[in-house]
């Protein structure tokens, strides 16, 4: 009777560690991107593109060429839309003062959930004025970014808007994929 016990509470463990390893399945990662600058005379997209960096692995690179420098003063609009028979908004469309919200990143939760995943790979990690063109290197997708904002599977359209003066001046959309092997 002891002994059914023991071994019924070490299959449970089983199954457990099962149940938590099985994340080997999850999968975040980009699965297009589209730039575009209105304004020719103020910028332009030399580089827009995703690379394949490994196995499974999608490297974000982009290089905006900005012709009018210094840069000191910007407003962003994030946008996040989920697929669902085209694309719908979902979660947030937040407008930030970028130049304050590099001064101040915890009054901004969603947009600093955005800069956190992508200020390890760019130039652009520092306050206003910008002297110089935005570069975003290798940028990859994990799962530590995810787990930040627990969203359902499926796929998602980040789009980030740039106001400078006044003037809309670019927009770049970034397509994901999450599929984390369960549903939330």
């Amino acid at each position: 009777m002891k002994f059914d016990r023991i071994l019924f509470g070490a299959w449970n463990c089983v199954f457990i560690i099962y149940l938590l390893c099985d994340s080997a399945e999850a999968l975040f990662k980009f699965t297009n991107i589209k730039c575009n600058c209105f304004d020719q005379s103020f910028c332009e997209f030399k580089k827009c593109e995703l690379k394949l960096l490994g196995r499974g692995i999608v490297g974000l690179n982009l290089y905006a060429k900005v012709n009018q420098l210094p840069i000191k003063k910007a407003k962003v609009v994030l946008s996040l839309f989920r697929r669902f028979s085209g694309y719908r908004p979902f979660l947030f469309n937040v407008s930030v003062d970028l130049c304050f919200f590099l001064k101040h990143k915890k009054r901004f939760p969603v947009a600093n959930l955005v800069y956190e995943g992508i200020q390890n790979f760019t130039n652009a990690n520092h306050s206003c004025p910008f002297n110089h063109d935005i570069i975003v290197e290798q940028m990859v997708l994990d799962d530590k970014m995810i787990s930040k904002a627990p969203v359902p599977n499926g796929f998602y359209k980040l789009s980030i808007n740039v106001e400078t003066d006044g003037v809309w001046r670019g927009e770049v959309d970034v397509h994901a994929e999450v599929n984390l092997g369960i549903e939330r």
